[in-house]
């Protein structure tokens, strides 16, 4: 790659020269195997949401393997069917606000750009065989955005559903000040209505907003969506 990597003049900034060196090798070695989402679109977290401006981070997992749904940002998608994952947030939203708003499109972009990180731990994906491969591959970048993230001045509400990004994150965010975390099982249909701190029973975008509004930042327009 000759040309000076970037990803965004605010995330270039808080990376350091470094952190850049750091993610364009990792980069490099994810484009050799990689399927989903296209090229253009796989740092389309940071894109859509500057260092300074994110209030929220929900943490998924990895790309969808459609490449119709995936565009760089987590749970969001692009294609005609809603993902069963993001059903399930819809849904709780709807509960959250006591509203019956019919979604009519599965792409977050607009959260994303009001300051809501949707960020995955890998930021590429080839095949479930490759799955562990690939986490392991992105897993020095995303430390260090998460470490980053926690070390922010300003308020922060971060949602961790399911075991695997309470693993991740936790360490860098619980018993933070001005850090609002919140936990549940995964959204997925696997996951969401099981155990005592269940997904679907969650108060998680109510809780989001109240914190944000407390801190005297603008709340998340849930309802808003591409």
């Amino acid at each position: 790659m000759n040309e000076k990597f970037s990803i965004s003049e605010s995330w270039d900034n808080v990376l350091g020269e470094t952190g850049l060196e750091l993610v364009q090798n990792i980069f490099e070695q994810a484009l050799n195997l990689f399927l989903t989402p296209k090229k253009e679109d796989i740092f389309n977290a940071f894109k859509y949401t500057d260092f300074e401006a994110v209030k929220v981070l929900i943490l998924g997992q990895d790309p969808y393997p459609n490449p119709a749904h995936a565009h760089g940002l987590a749970f969001s998608s692009r294609a005609e069917k809603c993902p069963a994952s993001l059903k399930n947030i819809f849904k709780v939203i709807n509960k959250n606000f006591a509203t019956n708003f019919e979604f009519k499109t599965w792409e977050l972009t607009s959260w994303a750009e009001q300051g809501v990180m949707l960020l995955n731990t890998a930021l590429t994906f080839y095949d479930e065989k490759s799955q562990n491969k690939n986490l392991k591959l992105w897993k020095p970048f995303i430390d260090l955005v998460l470490e980053k993230l926690s070390k922010k001045n300003s308020p922060l509400v971060v949602m961790l559903w399911g075991n695997k990004a309470q693993e991740r994150a936790l360490p860098f965010f619980e018993g933070k000040e001005n850090v609002l975390v919140l936990t549940s099982t995964h959204p997925s249909p696997l996951g969401a209505g099981k155990g005592d701190n269940c997904f679907i029973e969650c108060n998680h975008f109510k809780a989001c907003n109240d914190f944000l509004k407390q801190h005297k930042l603008s709340e998340i327009d849930w309802f808003m969506v591409n």
